[in-house]
């Protein structure tokens, strides 16, 4: 990583002069293969040093390659903040650093050698290492969101584009860990991405437009910038997360009581019970019980007086 260095334009850029208003923690996904190609590591360790230099927490993947490596050398040129998440499987003898006549060794493959330092901010950019443990990375890509405020996306494989996938998907369906998403298209990476999205959002497969629920730059800097003025914005919020439906079922009484606690559900067809609009949205509440109700115990009273009738005759 020592021959990526920081952009020049990156290094004079104004933005990075002094800190921003408010402190965010940036979970950043991307590569950890070996292999990387230098254009991608060159914008990861742009956007580790601009979000240090921002006094920005960068969370990562603790990978000793590819973009989360070159990112963290980045923050640690930036002098920031830097968390790391791992599993255990990736740990040796439950740490990631096999002992050697020569001292500590990073083993290949595992967190990257910055964590071995101290935590101790005298020392130097604080960080921090969190243990996933379980038989899937489950635990670790929710520990890797857990707290976040925005997630910045660097070009990567399948692991990269599982975890973008799933945060689209709870950024589109409004769930409790939704959080802005930016992508840094390094020379148009995730062009397809966007293409298919927006061929989706043609085909009304997608509700909402594609800006709308993963935002698309072509640098790191415009990833930071995008992200802080997200943070200061509800705009985006109120269009990435659908409107919350309210349940079509009433809760009507019946002799004083409520339905359900009269009839089970499935023997009652859906339409006795519901109705075009809900109450919260400005709706009167449906007639439609009665409407299917009232015929049943007209029904039910003509039989009884035609069967009692019919008794008494013979």
């Amino acid at each position: 990583m020592t021959s990526i260095t920081i952009d020049d334009q990156v290094l004079q850029s104004d933005f990075i002069q002094q800190p921003a208003s408010r402190s965010l923690r940036v979970t950043c996904y991307g590569s950890s293969s070996s292999k990387t190609p230098e254009k991608y590591l060159k914008e990861a360790r742009n956007l580790g040093y601009i979000l240090a230099k921002r006094g920005h927490t960068c969370v990562n993947g603790a990978g000793s390659f590819g973009c989360m490596a070159a990112m963290n050398d980045g923050a640690v040129e930036g002098n920031g903040h830097i968390v790391g998440v791992i599993h255990k499987m990736w740990l040796v003898d439950q740490g990631d650093w096999a002992s050697t006549p020569t001292g500590k060794t990073l083993r290949d493959g595992g967190a990257h050698s910055v964590f071995e330092k101290s935590n101790n901010p005298s020392e130097g950019p604080i960080r921090e290492m969190l243990i996933a443990d379980g038989p899937d990375l489950q635990e670790r890509k929710r520990l890797l969101v857990e707290g976040a405020h925005a997630l910045v996306v660097l070009p990567g494989g399948p692991g990269t584009w599982d975890e973008l996938w799933e945060m689209a998907c709870a950024r589109k369906l409004g769930l409790h860990n939704s959080l802005p998403i930016v992508c840094v298209n390094v020379d148009h990476f995730y062009q397809p991405f966007l293409e298919m999205m927006q061929r989706a959002y043609e085909d009304r497969l997608l509700e909402q437009k594609p800006d709308e629920v993963i935002h698309f730059v072509e640098t790191a800097e415009e990833a930071v910038r995008w992200l802080e003025e997200i943070q200061n914005s509800d705009d985006f919020a109120s269009k990435a997360v659908l409107k919350k439906r309210p349940s079509t079922l009433r809760k009507s009484s019946f002799f004083g009581s409520d339905l359900t606690s009269k009839f089970p559900f499935s023997l009652m067809p859906g339409s006795w019970i519901s109705g075009s609009e809900s109450e919260e949205e400005g709706g009167k509440p449906s007639v439609l019980l009665w409407q299917g109700i009232l015929p049943l115990m007209v029904g039910l009273s003509v039989g009884f007086l035609v069967g009692t009738k019919s008794k008494f005759e013979r």
